[in-house]
């Protein structure tokens, strides 16, 4: 069985096991990694990824977000203070994660003979869910490449 949201995950467990998920993708069948998330993953942001599981899967192969699948490592390098919950969201919490993609992932050659690829670092939002059934859950609300975060601010 694979991990799921719960009431008793505290913020970072979440990303901690979605990291880790991602890390080994394959394990114990394709695509197991993206699953995890998917069970971790906000309404909203599932919506925003087309709502169901094929849909989140076949997305998340994009070469931004696939670049954590298989990941060589990982690290939180930032804890955000939790933002307390107002009358219209539940609480949230940001992280800054830094990637290792895998080698030779996207390019086609022998990963053995190809240089370690630049690391990326991503800025993930949790935000604890108000709604049953998953009330009072830790869910990924946002997950963005520190790269593309400032187009956001446009």
């Amino acid at each position: 069985q694979l991990p799921t949201a719960s009431n008793n995950i505290l913020s970072i467990e979440v990303v901690e096991t979605c990291m880790g998920a991602m890390q080994t993708n394959t394990d114990p069948f394709i695509d197991a990694g993206l699953e995890v998330c998917f069970n971790f993953s906000s309404d909203s942001c599932r919506a925003a990824l087309g709502g169901s599981l094929s849909e989140f899967i076949t997305y998340a192969h994009n070469p931004t977000f696939g670049s954590m699948l298989n990941m060589d490592h990982w690290e939180i390098l930032r804890v955000g203070d939790e933002i307390a919950a107002s009358q219209t969201r539940g609480a949230m919490q940001t992280f800054l994660t830094r990637v290792v993609p895998g080698r030779g992932i996207f390019s086609g050659g022998d990963p053995k003979n190809n240089p370690p690829p630049p690391s990326r670092h991503f800025l993930w939002t949790l935000q604890k869910e108000r709604r049953p059934p998953r009330q009072g859950c830790w869910l990924v609300h946002e997950l963005i490449l520190v790269e593309n975060a400032f187009a956001l601010t446009l």
